[in-house]
Formats: C-alpha cells, structure tokens, sequence
C-alpha cells in the first residue's frame, strides 16, 4: 500500500517549489537523468525496496493556485505502482514495496523521514545541478548527493540493497482557467496552466549516496489513467536501471 506522506506545511512546501521550478527550468529539456555507478547485484540481481511515493495531483484554479485533488492522488499512487511493478522485470531488479510493519517504531520512524528528506535534496538537485547559473561549486561538477547514513534503517528493516524514492506533482487545468489564458493570450501575456514536476532517486542503502537521479518537468502528461501513467513513469523512470 502506498501513502503520501506529510502535513499540510510540507504540501504547501511542495506546491511552491513546483511553481519556483517550473520558472527556473523554462526553456530545459523535459527529463534529464544521471547515472554514477551500475548496481550491485547479489547473484545477478538487486532488492530494491520503494519507498511510500510523495506524490500529488492538484487543479490549477481560475487564479492560477493548485486545489489538491485527493482521487486524482489516490488514482496516480495506484498507477504509478502497477506501472513500476510492471517494468521492473526488464532491469533485472526485484522491486519490493516497504511496508511500516518491518522494523522497529523508530526503523519506520526514520524510514518516513527519509521520504521528506528524498524531496529536500531532490529539490536541491534540480536546481543546483540542472538550472543554469545555480551550480554549487563546492561539488565541482560532480553528482554528489546523499541521504546520509541514516539510509542504512531501510537496509536492515526492509532487508534491501537499495531504495527508491518517487516525488511527483502534478496538476491539470480547470476550464475556469483555460478561459483565463486565453484572455490573456488575447493581450500577449502567457499564463501557465498544469505541470507534471518531479523527480526519482535509487540510493545506496550502504553509503546513502543516491547513485541514479532522473528529473521530470514539463506541461504535459497525466497520471490519471492507467494508460497515460504508462508514459509519465517510463519518462521518469524508463529504462536507464538496466
């Protein structure tokens, strides 16, 4: 079973960093993914465990502010998994779901915050390593990245070599704001409707070093729909783990 984690103050969090995104990354590719190490697999295959998926699918209103849609949430959270479960086969991984019942109270405790933390530095990372004039010169070009060694909760508690992370927010624009863009439009101002933001992460469950990121932005796509969820997640994901 998969959750979206956090309170309203990390919901309001997410829904500005996508609006703040979406002005930095304007003009940029669509996905972009960078890959440090292969896996290291355990007689030819590596347990990785998914973490609960932070995820959120919101209407964009007449004004321009994203209303949480919570079907549409609990519509991506199912889809978003049957895809993954689908597509884990073909990169030779054993794909398992984390369930709060391993472990001690403080293992799921610390599991749960490393979710929150995945969306602090996957945030960092779409900034700092892929918008221009934002680069960090302490990592001197290199992919450097770590949920630190509290990752190592999630090896013993969920008996895995590595974990993924999933952060997507997605939003779809009501009619109320169709008519508005295109009054706008009529004036030669553009105004932004739905975003499909996101990013996704496997990290090392010995170091904590994130050794795959992929990034998503772009004005397309949906996660409603079984079919559409297919093409949103091999965007995100796809094929690069093999």
């Amino acid at each position: 079973m998969f959750f979206a984690y956090g309170g309203r103050a990390w919901r309001a969090l997410g829904r500005l960093f996508v609006v703040a995104l979406i002005g930095l990354l304007a003009g940029c590719a669509t996905a972009t993914h960078r890959q440090t190490t292969e896996l290291q697999r355990t007689q030819g295959i590596a347990r990785i465990v998914l973490m609960p998926l932070d995820v959120e699918l919101a209407h964009v209103t007449a004004g321009g502010l994203q209303e949480p849609d919570a079907t549409w949430t609990e519509q991506a959270l199912h889809n978003i998994h049957a895809v993954l479960a689908q597509q884990a086969p073909s990169w030779n991984v054993e794909l398992v779901d984390f369930s709060p019942d391993r472990g001690t109270p403080e293992d799921r405790e610390t599991s749960l915050a490393l979710v929150k933390l995945h969306r602090a530095v996957g945030s960092a990372i779409m900034i700092h390593k892929y918008t221009p004039n934002f680069a960090l010169p302490s990592k001197k070009g290199k992919f450097d990245w770590s949920l630190g060694p509290e990752a190592a909760v999630i090896a013993r508690s969920q008996n895995a070599d590595y974990a993924m992370f999933l952060f997507v927010r997605d939003s779809y624009t009501t009619a109320g704001r169709l008519v508005v863009m295109a009054v706008a439009a009529a004036f030669g101002v553009g105004l932004q409707g739905g975003t499909q933001v996101g990013f996704a992460s496997v990290v090392d469950l010995r170091t904590g070093e994130i050794v795959w990121f992929n990034r998503l932005s772009r004005g397309i796509g949906d996660l409603r729909t079984p079919q559409a969820a297919v093409e949103t997640v091999k965007s995100l994901v796809g094929d690069s783990m093999k």
